[in-house]
């Protein structure tokens, strides 16, 4: 091949790679609008509060008493529901068991629980 050549095929064969190199990366890379949105919503219930772990505006959790004590008692305060819901959304976004123990509602300071 002569130098002539050279110079020409090189960098077409530069953009050429260029070119693919980009489109499987835009292809492999995680589209925001894939991604599943959750949110904590608190709500009202006969007697107290609740929270439902929504994904995507429906509801994944519907937790209507507080999880992980022994009896049916609604939260008393929405601040409490919206709390423990996080803490639930936290666990569910690191991949771990969306559980609450008691040592966990006494460190935040659920109103009603001991």
């Amino acid at each position: 091949m002569t130098k002539r050549k050279l110079r020409w095929i090189i960098p077409v064969l530069a953009i050429l790679l260029l070119w693919v190199v980009c489109r499987n990366h835009r292809e492999s890379s995680p589209d925001r609008d894939d991604m599943v949105r959750l949110s904590v919503v608190p709500f009202e219930t006969g007697g107290g509060w609740g929270y439902k772990v929504m994904a995507d505006n429906h509801p994944y959790i519907y937790q209507d008493v507080i999880p992980g004590i022994a009896g049916n008692r609604p939260f008393r305060s929405k601040a409490d529901a919206q709390r423990v819901g996080q803490a639930v959304l936290e666990k569910m976004m690191a991949h771990r068991i969306p559980t609450v123990t008691l040592t966990e509602l006494i460190k935040m300071q659920v109103a009603g629980v001991q």
